[in-house]
């Protein structure tokens, strides 16, 4: 059974049950109220009916006008009551008295009408100044209704059983626009996730509902977008590896046919060219598959406790000679920080950064590497000089092979994968990497480190 028929038939099962319970109720309450009404009527008729036989004891001086003529108890039984009755106007006078109703002595002995031995009976006194002359009884309402009663009772049923039938309509109605306005946004969310399995991940479903099925479609539409943008990454990642690894690649095709056509001698200086180009397509492989097994959680990392700025002095001495031959001034502020990392990768971090410093700062440019406590953090600054980058291209160098081209090229900058690799590097031991634009003009990277 699908989620629509459910939902109808809770829906439905619930307005069934509500439909009934107030039926019920209604129909309580009114026999309640019917049986109080008739009560209190019969019991101010009677009482008007024992004030006017007081009167009439008073004038006659006994009941003999009444055992004489029994009618006349039924005529000033229904000239007490304020109501018409199912009795034409003109036959009131010769009705009998009424055979609920007994006259009874002062002492209960029953003149006129039936004995009352019902034990439901009730008692009127009927007095003349402060004299006690007689009791007017009559049963329980339930004996008394009349045809105009039972006629009113009837119809107020038949409203209820309308009301019912009408409540049940109504109830299918709303049971179905319900189970159709809460399962529809359900009924597009699974088309759409088969859109999603499918591989389409530009369609979305937009919604304004501010229920927890808007949210949940929210949700989706960003799950959407989250694939869409994996998948246009995932093709761009291929295609940049391609390009990257094609690039030595042709170098290295061509370097051969140019010595097997003979144009270029086979001597030191080309197999040295070589085996530059076999270095850097080395490296950009060993790059690669680092930070394929950085994504996948699988880089091993063997943590111990060091100190961080010892490694970052012996790298800076690694990179000095370089940074000298470019004229490139450094600057070093390095506090005592011991760390717990792995030595090896934190030694590629700061490589990493320190080649991306070496390769993307003009000659005659700045370099400055600071260490020290921030809060409960140990903080790497490395700011270089110009050139900057634009701010739209901050957020991206993290990113596989992303290159600001306006100032990185094969010639003097590498794959891209570089600072990549440092970020995983860095999230690795539990910190945070950022870029921001450097005072000197160039790129600044912080890195934190939990103390």
């Amino acid at each position: 059974m699908g989620i629509r028929n459910k939902l109808f038939l809770t829906f439905l099962g619930t307005f069934v049950v509500l439909i009934v319970a107030a039926s019920g109720f209604y129909f309580f309450a009114f026999e309640q109220s019917l049986r109080k009404y008739i009560d209190e009527r019969q019991q101010a008729q009677v009482e008007r009916l024992a004030d006017h036989l007081g009167v009439l004891y008073a004038q006659r001086g006994s009941w003999d006008f009444l055992l004489s003529d029994p009618r006349v108890l039924g005529r000033l039984y229904w000239l007490a009551g304020d109501r018409n009755t199912d009795t034409e106007p003109g036959k009131r006078d010769r009705r009998d008295a009424p055979r609920h109703l007994t006259l009874l002595t002062a002492d209960r002995r029953p003149l006129i009408g039936p004995p009352p031995t019902q034990q439901f009976s009730r008692l009127v006194p009927i007095r003349t100044d402060n004299d006690l002359v007689g009791w007017l009884a009559y049963p329980d309402q339930e004996a008394i209704r009349d045809k105009l009663d039972r006629r009113f009772q009837e119809r107020q049923l038949n409203f209820a059983g309308w009301m019912a039938l009408v409540g049940l309509a109504l109830s299918l109605l709303v049971s179905w626009l319900l189970a159709r306005h809460l399962v529809a946004p359900v009924t597009a969310l699974s088309a759409h996730t088969r859109k999603l399995r499918e591989g389409d991940y530009q369609t979305r479903l937009g919604s304004r509902r501010r229920d927890e099925l808007g949210d949940l479609i929210r949700h989706v539409d960003s799950l959407g977008e989250r694939l869409d943008q994996g998948q246009k990454a995932r093709q761009r990642w291929f295609s940049d590896i391609a390009h990257e690894l094609r690039t030595p690649l042709s170098v290295l095709q061509g370097e051969l046919e140019a010595v097997v056509d003979g144009v270029r001698p086979l001597n030191h200086e080309t197999i040295a060219a070589l085996e530059s180009e076999v270095r850097q397509l080395t490296h950009l492989v060993n790059d690669l598959h680092d930070l394929a097994l950085a994504d996948a959680g699988n880089l091993r990392y063997h943590f111990t406790a060091l100190d961080l700025d010892t490694l970052c002095e012996d790298a800076v001495d690694a990179v000095r000679p370089a940074l000298g031959r470019r004229r490139v001034r450094l600057r070093t502020d390095l506090s005592p920080a011991r760390v717990n990392g792995d030595p090896v990768r934190l030694r590629q971090l700061l490589d990493n950064l320190l080649q991306n410093s070496l390769k993307y700062t003009d000659e005659g440019g700045e370099v400055h590497l600071t260490l020290g406590r921030d809060g409960d953090d140990w903080r790497l600054t490395l700011n270089d000089s110009a050139p900057g980058v634009p701010d739209d291209a901050l957020p991206k160098l993290f990113d596989h092979l992303y290159r600001v081209e306006s100032s990185r090229n094969r010639q003097t900058g590498g794959a891209g994968l570089g600072l990549a690799i440092a970020r995983r590097i860095v999230e690795a031991h539990g910190g945070t990497m950022e870029a921001d634009h450097s005072p000197l003009g160039g790129l600044r990277i912080t890195v934190r480190l939990p103390l």
